[in-house]
């Protein structure tokens, strides 16, 4: 089979250029795809790539399926237009890229092209495959009030410029038996090229708007809320608020309950202060090891001496020069007549 590789250069809306790369070799396919994810890991923002396929054209007696001609990929301004029929059927740079888990691609209505690939055993993971025209209706309903498919061309006209209006009325239906053709025509090829940059570009304009305006903020899933958390997430957040509230006032117990022990430790360790008075009555332990003329000894309590003394005084007007009151007799020359029984002698009465 005759390998290929063109280079060319289209004018799309605007007076803008894309590149083209139009190839059925396996090498060129290979470069181009590994730059291809090289800016796909680079891009911030528009992390897809635009999608496209032409098939072969139908058996007028539906005796045999048509099948995959050609794969259009884009990304920036950049096309690369792969005659999957001209190859050997292998291709596995392009079956390794299109089923890359981490890559997005974006189509304007997959429902064939999903076949067309499974026919070819290459399976895009349904969440890396947008279809465009889930997102955006522009026609409206119909007349039973159901939503009518918008084609390329009227999206293209609403959403990125009113030049591609006569898109489809430039490529005449009949081309479209002419994509097994090698190679293809500069009509045929335009077509293609123009199909996938715009696929591209829609999503570039649709994407912005769901970014900021339809996508949850959240988990990024469409929410009719436009912009707003949806449930799951609002649910989410709250959550997480409420569990910061509880651990802000558990932080906060447990503070005081540090600063009480750091305040009683800081107590225990004190000195004791040195303006605390005696007592003057000793403990209760020290006061049974004495007896209680030690311990008249040794406080300020009157001693018992001086107190019998000092009672006797009281009683009998005078002094007495014994300590012992009970001992020493008194005479009735000493003592005076007193009315104390107490104080007289038997036999006195």
């Amino acid at each position: 089979m005759q390998a290929f590789t063109q280079i060319r250069t289209f004018t799309v809306h605007g007076g803008k250029e894309i590149d083209v790369v139009y190839t059925n070799e396996e090498e060129t396919m290979s470069k181009y795809l590994k730059m291809y994810a090289q800016w796909y890991a680079e891009e911030e923002e528009n992390k897809f790539v635009g999608l496209d396929l032409e098939y072969t054209p139908e058996d007028p007696n539906h005796e045999e399926d048509n099948y995959l001609a050609v794969v259009q990929l884009s990304m920036r301004n950049h096309v690369l237009v792969c005659h999957y029929s001209w190859t050997n059927g292998e291709c596995p740079a392009l079956r390794s890229f299109l089923q890359n888990q981490e890559i997005v691609f974006c189509t304007v209505d997959k429902r064939a092209d999903f076949i067309k690939l499974y026919y070819e055993k290459i399976i895009i993971p349904r969440e890396n495959w947008i279809d465009i025209q889930k997102f955006v209706n522009v026609k409206g309903l119909n007349e039973r009030g159901k939503l009518m498919r918008d084609g390329m061309a009227s999206l293209a006209t609403s959403i990125i410029d009113e030049s591609y209006s006569q898109m489809k009325d430039k490529f005449p239906p009949e081309r479209h038996n002419y994509w097994e053709e090698r190679p293809l025509s500069d009509l045929n090829l335009e077509y293609a090229a123009k199909d996938a940059y715009v696929s591209y570009q829609l999503y570039v304009k649709i994407w912005f708007f769901l970014r900021y305006l339809v996508f949850c903020p959240g988990c990024k899933k469409e929410d009719t809320l436009r912009g707003h958390l949806c449930d799951k997430c609002n649910k989410a957040e709250i959550e997480v608020e409420r569990a910061q509230k509880n651990a802000a006032a558990e932080i906060a117990r447990l503070n005081a309950e540090l600063a009480s022990v750091q305040a009683e430790l800081a107590r225990l360790k004190a000195p004791a202060s040195s303006d605390n008075t005696q007592q003057t009555s000793p403990p209760h332990g020290k006061r049974r090891k004495m007896n209680d003329e030690q311990w008249l000894e040794s406080s300020d309590a009157p001693k018992s001496s001086d107190y019998w003394q000092n009672l006797r005084k009281s009683w009998t007007g005078d002094e007495q020069k014994s300590d012992d009151p009970w001992t020493t007799e008194m005479s009735d020359q000493q003592s005076p007549k007193s009315d104390n029984p107490w104080l007289t002698k038997p036999g006195n009465y």
